[in-house]
């Protein structure tokens, strides 16, 4: 039995992972559409964590050995969080020359193609979670960092939660050797909004 009131049923989780296939398949679909190319995407990863193991975390997922963009952006509302995506420079660099469709970019141009992206990606995953769970979501605009080392990762949206969820996955496009993980951060009081949300959907079906 649970000893953890953060804890999520095997229902639950199943209920969330599928329900997470078709959020970030929309999203998928949105920049797939706009890059003109054909994205591959795992199947969603969900854990649920101390807020202070965050950085751990993402050392053993992303494995950073060279520098990376990480760029974040808050989600308000019951399902309250962040959404975070996180992918190497060069990947970073395709995408750009792809979305701006040039051949020569600029840190400034890697920069606001990254936050565009970032803003399409939350807008069509996350809304579409939302919409799942019979709420709705708004954001705030999202920023930007490079860093060389999981240390250089800061982030003060979480020093005063205690339990994250994390549902993530990684985004391909073989086409244009781009890569990148797609990550929702689920804080303390949505992880117990969720799990009631979850449940409803599981009794509908």
């Amino acid at each position: 039995m649970s000893t953890n009131k953060f804890d999520i049923t095997e229902d639950q989780r199943d209920c969330l992972q599928e329900l997470m296939n078709i959020a970030y398949g929309s999203a998928t679909a949105a920049i797939s559409e706009i890059l003109d190319s054909f994205a591959t995407l795992n199947i969603p990863n969900i854990k649920i964590i101390k807020a202070e193991e965050i950085k751990v975390y993402l050392a053993e997922q992303i494995k950073v050995s060279h520098p990376q963009i990480v760029a974040t952006q808050l989600i308000n509302g019951k399902l309250s969080g962040e959404n975070v995506f996180v992918l190497d420079e060069q990947s970073a660099i395709n995408m750009t020359k792809v979305f701006n469709e040039e051949d020569e970019v600029n840190d400034d141009d890697v920069s606001d193609v990254i936050l565009e992206i970032t803003n399409i990606l939350s807008s069509a995953a996350t809304s579409k979670l939302a919409q799942l769970l019979s709420t709705e979501v708004s954001f705030t605009s999202p920023s930007i960092q490079v860093i060389d080392n999981i240390d250089d990762f800061e982030n003060d949206f979480l020093d005063d939660y205690d339990q994250v969820i994390i549902i993530s996955t990684q985004l391909k496009f073989n086409d244009f050797d781009i890569q990148g993980e797609m990550l929702i951060l689920t804080k303390d009081e949505s992880i117990a909004w969720m799990k009631n949300a979850l449940d409803v959907v599981l009794e509908e079906y």
